[in-house]
């Protein structure tokens, strides 16, 4: 179902891309992809495509990807090597970077260890998206995190909200975040988004793809917004290594067990 067509319409292009980020945990991605896209697009009045973009993916774990494409309802698989031209600092960096091609007005990035719910099935999460975007042109990038509480780098207000029920902030998490593309890319490609070795992953120092995000959007103008009134709810399926860090186990048994007691408390 697709709604008339309005100002910024991609001809016949989808007015959504939403691009699940995945490199190796195919166990972890069978349970929240199919979930986060139920969740996002169950009813939705916007027209979209679903891309799974494998960054250096092993070759048996690709084999299995492919023969879950049509269940899972992707239009696309990409798969990019970590041979070559890779992005410096944390490795999702180099899948993050390489994630707005095409041509739709929104991109909407989902990690494969985030698992999204809808609190209430009437909500169209991408024609919120969108109508946020349209309503307020200094927004280049949105998102919610319900474990925003965990993060080594706080979550603060910047500036008074953007809406009732959406936060103007000071950061973004790329777990799960959608973008307004055509406001995100020219900034984005002078802060040398698109540069492989810009970023940092240390102890010490940390500039990584989300630090760049939220660089483009508290400059020049720009906001993030962060809706935290609309009931939907991201979760990244993971925990800290210990109290204060910026990283996370990464470990698939802490995952799976995540995902159970989330999937438990849903029931």
């Amino acid at each position: 179902m697709t709604e008339v067509a309005r100002a910024g319409d991609a001809g016949d292009d989808p007015q959504f891309r939403l691009v699940f980020l995945f490199h190796a945990d195919l166990p972890v991605l069978e349970r929240t992809l199919p979930r986060c896209l139920d969740a996002l697009t169950a009813g939705t009045r916007q027209t979209y495509e679903v891309v799974v973009h494998c960054d250096g993916t092993p070759v048996e774990i690709a084999r299995e990807l492919l023969d879950r494409q049509e269940r899972w309802g992707v239009d696309e698989i990409r798969f990019g090597s970590r041979q070559r031209f890779t992005a410096s600092g944390d490795r999702s960096n180099n899948g993050h970077h390489r994630l707005f091609g095409g041509r739709s007005r929104y991109v909407v990035v989902v990690e494969d260890d985030v698992l999204v719910e809808r609190l209430d099935p009437s909500f169209d999460p991408l024609t919120a998206w969108r109508d946020l975007f349209e309503t307020h042109p200094e927004v280049v990038a949105a998102c919610s995190m319900a474990d925003h509480g965990d993060w080594a780098w706080g979550l603060d207000d910047l500036a008074p909200p953007v809406a009732p029920g959406i936060r103007s902030v000071n950061r973004v998490s790329t777990h799960l975040v959608a973008y307004d593309r055509e406001r995100f890319l020219p900034a984005a490609t002078r802060f040398g988004a698109f540069d492989v070795d810009v970023f940092v992953d240390r102890e010490d120092l940390s500039y990584n793809w989300e630090d760049l995000v939220s660089h483009v959007g508290t400059t020049g103008g720009r906001r993030i917004a962060w809706p935290d009134g609309w009931p939907l709810q991201a979760h990244h399926c993971d925990r800290k290594v210990a109290a204060g860090s910026m990283y996370n186990t990464q470990d698939p048994r802490v995952k799976h067990a995540v995902l159970d007691h989330l999937l438990r408390a849903a029931r």
